[in-house]
């Protein structure tokens, strides 16, 4: 099936701003509306993503022994 045989979904309002965007479908996702509703669209060049870092450590309760092989 050749690409333009696929029928896309119009844009939603948050695509508004994509550098995606070709005669108001996107060029990357089929429907993108989908892409949105968990949040931000992983494809979005209007978006940027803001990288927490946390400064918290992971403390070791305690270890375990390892069993030996007896071979």
């Amino acid at each position: 099936m050749a690409q333009s045989e696929i029928e896309r979904m119009p844009i939603v309002e948050r695509c508004a701003g994509c550098g995606n965007i070709e005669d108001n479908v996107c060029r990357i996702w089929i429907s993108p509306a989908a892409k949105w509703r968990l949040g931000t669209c992983p494809s979005a060049t209007h978006v940027s993503v803001e990288k927490v870092e946390t400064t918290e450590q992971k403390v070791r309760v305690g270890q375990q022994k390892q069993k030996k092989k007896r071979g």
